[in-house]
């Protein structure tokens, strides 16, 4: 008759050391697959919005949606994406749409379109302008406008308390900066400027940009010389 030998306390307890020291390997890299998977939907999403984007520019001579206080770019766009979950980054915490009768407009949105700020600024009357920064015109921008469509920003990411629509470049003394863009939702690590967003160009590329690219050393939310020029890290508050 054999006798079965049970574990001393010393090699459970290595067992258990063993365990813990494989879940603290394993976790964090779970944690940045899951993460990586969320970053790849969210750069569907903003892919998506560029086709729509390009729907609407085709059937309206090259133009793009006008910025408008009413019926803005989500209602403008929605033949395009015609759902909801393509407005919502999955790495974004605002809570998911609900209830039946939402219009585009209302719908939790993650990402925010560029406003041309700076084209206009030149292109536009005082008069004018003052329609345009009241949401009063129709006035738009034309694809054609813009010299460099593959390094030109059309939406990017929003940070989750923003309730506006459009990026509108703010001027310094040094250059523009931007207030409402999210530059790091898909974050590497508890640093403030660790990790990056994605980005929908006019061209209809999407791309990911370590933190401060978007801004340094070229503004890419920016159309003329003016709003493309930074002279020091401009936007890279938090």
């Amino acid at each position: 008759m054999t006798t079965r030998r049970a574990f001393t306390l010393i090699e459970l307890l290595v067992v258990i050391a063993i365990i813990a020291i494989l879940a603290a390997l394993l976790i964090p890299a779970l944690s940045r697959a899951k993460e990586s998977g969320r970053r790849t939907a969210c750069a569907s999403n903003l892919r998506q919005l560029g086709v729509a984007l390009a729907i609407y520019s085709g059937d309206n001579e090259g133009n793009f949606p006008p910025v408008t206080a009413t019926n803005r770019w989500p209602t403008q766009l929605y033949r395009g994406y015609e759902s909801f979950e393509v407005l919502l980054c999955p790495s974004d915490k605002t809570p998911r749409a609900s209830g039946m009768g939402m219009r585009p407009d209302e719908a939790p949105r993650s990402y925010v379109m560029n406003m041309f700020r700076d084209y206009f600024d030149t292109a536009l009357s005082p008069a004018e302008l003052h329609s345009f920064n009241s949401g009063l015109t129709l006035r738009s921008i034309s694809e054609s406008h813009i010299r460099a469509p593959s390094d030109t920003i059309l939406f990017g990411e929003k940070k989750t308390g923003s309730t506006n629509f459009y990026l509108d470049l703010a001027a310094s003394a040094s250059g523009f900066y931007v207030v409402d863009a999210e530059q790091r939702r898909h974050a590497r690590g508890p640093g403030d400027r660790t990790g990056g967003s994605n980005y929908s160009f006019v061209d209809g590329s999407v791309k990911y940009l370590p933190f401060g690219r978007a801004i340094t050393p070229i503004n890419l939310w920016g159309v003329t010389d003016q709003g493309r020029t930074n002279t020091g890290e401009n936007g890279l508050e938090h």
